[in-house]
């Protein structure tokens, strides 16, 4: 009988180590390590992550496990939950755009808490973190965007829990006959609505790090004899045709070992939906080119694709945070009045800024899908006119995007900027550590440089 998408998953995961990995995976695993670093530290202190550590403190589950930035441990599963929140939750983790997927949050913080538990040497770690990343990216792709678009569901959301059952049952050293039962069972966990978008509501927050977490506890269930279908993926009424009115499962196994998905990642630039990054890198690029004050503007106009004009990014006052990180316009004028390259530019304070009020409700937003086609990922012309000089440029890249991948070197930067009040050589210690992650004979050292 023919092996189903998720046994062929779950052998590959199996059978792969660190030293299978291509140098391309392997270099760009490290910039996804640090990249989850800086993300986590950046959101480590706001309300939503507070939230979900004090939900986590309350539930009495103590342990060997780091969080960030506080100075309490809990247990794996509370661990990868509220590390997950972090990392996945400020809009400052890499996604995959197309395959609607956040391995960031669902992954890093599942093979983080059970690494630190079970003192993985770095090699195990960092592949058990690069393969969880695959099957995440690969489910993704394999539903499409069709999960989102047609269905309304928030595709990381009902993806994640694949990505943490992989990682982790890799972490955990289960058979692939194990880790089918983890992949079954983590399909029944797949949730999200993009409903959030309607308020600004915190549940976006939520949606990866607890898919994550839920992942981390379909490989420990599994590793304990539970079981779950092995036709989970592709089966009748498996995650595919439930989630998708038009999946692509061949893009589950396609290539599988010699085409790695994870390398289409994007990382961001800036702590704002992905769908702005082109306009704000643009603002940047324009400023390098011929700084100017913003008092000095006349006019803003973005032209873009569709995907970057949907209602859903063009709120101009919004009421929260998180409205704020998702408006294309709002964003564009923290940008211009403020700068994004410190995530905390991106405050509640901001909300209030009449100067960043006002500016959002002058800027033109205009739609060409002739010329920016929604297959191209966000790009952009924006034209800002100072003192009747009209400047413009396109973007449809910028440092972190696939066709302009980060370096070890530019994960390091921007780690830097987001580790705000991180002392400046544990950031050190953290980057020399995962520079030579291969090495590192336990991971329980480098996972302890989270906490506060």
């Amino acid at each position: 009988m023919a092996r189903t998408a998720a046994q062929e998953l779950a052998a590959f995961v199996a059978e792969t180590g660190f030293a299978d990995l291509p140098s391309s995976v392997a270099d760009a695993a490290k910039v996804y390590l640090l990249d989850n670093f800086a993300a986590g530290f950046a959101a480590a202190r706001q309300p939503w992550t507070l939230m979900a550590g004090e939900m986590a403190r309350e539930q009495g589950a103590d342990g060997p496990c780091s969080v960030f930035s506080v100075p309490w441990r809990t247990g794996p599963s509370g661990a990868a939950l509220v590390n997950g929140v972090a990392v996945g939750g400020f809009e400052c983790d890499h996604p995959h755009v197309p395959a609607s997927a956040h391995p960031s949050g669902a992954v890093f913080p599942a093979v983080l808490a059970l690494a630190e538990q079970l003192h993985l040497d770095g090699a195990s770690f960092a592949a058990a973190m690069v393969l969880g990343y695959e099957v995440v990216c690969r489910v993704g792709l394999a539903a499409t965007r069709a999960v989102e678009d047609g269905r309304g569901f928030h595709g990381p959301g009902t993806n994640a829990a694949f990505g943490g059952a992989a990682g982790a049952g890799k972490a955990l050293g289960l058979d692939a006959d194990v880790l089918t039962h983890a992949l079954g069972i983590a399909g029944s966990h797949g949730g999200g609505l993009l409903e959030f978008a309607a308020e600004g509501a915190m549940t976006k927050r939520l949606h990866v790090g607890r898919g994550g977490q839920l992942g981390l506890e379909s490989a420990l269930l599994a590793a304990g004899g539970f079981t779950g279908p092995s036709t989970v993926l592709d089966g009748e009424h498996g995650f595919l045709n439930v989630y998708s009115p038009a999946p692509r499962p061949e893009l589950l196994t396609q290539g599988l070992g010699d085409e790695w998905a994870l390398l289409g990642i994007t990382v961001k630039a800036y702590p704002c939906h992905v769908s702005s990054h082109a306009v704000v890198e643009g603002v940047n690029r324009l400023r390098r080119e011929q700084p100017f004050d913003v008092r000095d503007v006349d006019t803003v106009r973005v032209t873009g694709n569709p995907w970057m004009m949907e209602p859903r990014f063009l709120q101009r006052s919004p009421d929260t945070l998180m409205g704020a990180q998702y408006s294309l316009p709002f964003t564009l004028s923290i940008a211009l009045v403020h700068g994004l390259n410190d995530p905390r530019a991106m405050s509640d304070e901001v909300l209030s800024d009449p100067r960043v009020r006002a500016l959002a409700e002058r800027i033109e937003l205009g739609e060409d899908g002739s010329r920016f086609s929604r297959s191209g990922g966000p790009s952009a012309e924006l034209s800002v006119t100072v003192k009747g000089e009209t400047r413009t440029l396109v973007v449809s890249d910028w440092k972190g995007a696939p066709g302009n991948p980060c370096t070890f070197d530019d994960a390091a930067e921007k780690l830097r900027r987001y580790a705000g009040g991180i002392p400046r050589e544990r950031v050190e210690e953290i980057i020399g550590r995962v520079g030579g992650i291969e090495r590192e004979a336990d991971v329980a050292v480098l996972a302890g440089l989270i906490g506060g």
